[in-house]
């Protein structure tokens, strides 16, 4: 018998997502049940996938406790029918929020994905003791200290005046994510789906930095969500070049 990762009991394990199941299912309903991969760096060629990234992590119980805590609201809001969603120049502004579940959504992902088997969440590490404090802290549907972590949230767009993409097709967009390192031993980690840009910082960000804008704290009722350009995202830039660049060389291959 397997041990589960979050209760640490003897169970059948389930097929879990860090990254939410219905993300993955959304886009391929649009591309027919497979997505195109562009991967960033080596020589592994442009294909199709129907992977949504899933590892054997959680039992049944522990499964259930996260998507009714933390994904099924936090999801609703993401998509805009959990709150009130108002546009504007310079970005998105959410009301009604209950910002407290919305951050331990956020970091259940992180927390599942430094702790999954699948390769695609390779480049995400919590040393312990957080590790331990994280999974604690969401077993016991607790508030994340924002000394431990702090998510600031923006929404992708494309400023590119002609063919550039577009708010829907950005949100098909599904980056491996990648971490940065930061001053004073702080690191922060990156997660791209539905549209939007998540960076997550650990250990959390000072006070000062904690009142940029798209930085998610538990009290708040209002959340500022500011635009950020996809073409402002280095990381991103480069896979999109090293993709563009497969495909001229002709290094693609749309097999299963």
């Amino acid at each position: 018998m397997q041990v589960c990762s979050m209760c640490k009991q003897e169970a059948e394990l389930q097929s879990s997502h860090a990254i939410p199941d219905a993300f993955f299912r959304k886009i391929l309903k649009k591309q027919s049940g497979k997505y195109i991969v562009v991967p960033g760096g080596g020589n592994s060629p442009i294909h199709y996938s129907s992977d949504s990234w899933d590892t054997h992590q959680l039992c049944s119980p522990c499964e259930i406790h996260l998507n009714k805590n933390y994904e099924t609201y936090a999801i609703k809001l993401l998509r805009g029918s959990a709150c009130k969603v108002v546009k504007h120049i310079h970005g998105v502004t959410f009301s009604g929020v209950e910002s407290h579940i919305l951050v331990g959504f956020f970091i259940s992902i992180f927390w599942r994905a430094a702790n999954s088997e699948h390769p695609n969440y390779s480049k995400v590490i919590i040393p312990e003791p957080w590790n331990t404090e994280f999974r604690e802290l969401l077993l016991a549907k607790n508030n994340i200290p924002l000394r431990l972590a702090t998510i600031r949230l923006s929404r992708l767009i494309d400023r590119t005046k002609n063919d550039g993409f577009t708010l829907d097709s950005l949100k098909n967009i599904v980056m491996t994510p990648f971490f940065r390192k930061g001053v004073s031993h702080k690191y922060s980690f990156c997660f791209v789906f539905e549209g939007f840009f998540i960076e997550i910082f650990i250990p959390g960000l000072s006070l000062a930095k904690r009142k940029l804008p798209g930085v998610l704290n538990n009290k708040i009722k209002i959340i500022f969500v500011p635009f950020l350009d996809i073409f402002d995202v280095p990381e991103i830039v480069e896979v999109l070049v090293e993709g563009y660049s497969k495909f001229v060389d002709g290094d693609v291959t749309f097999k299963n």
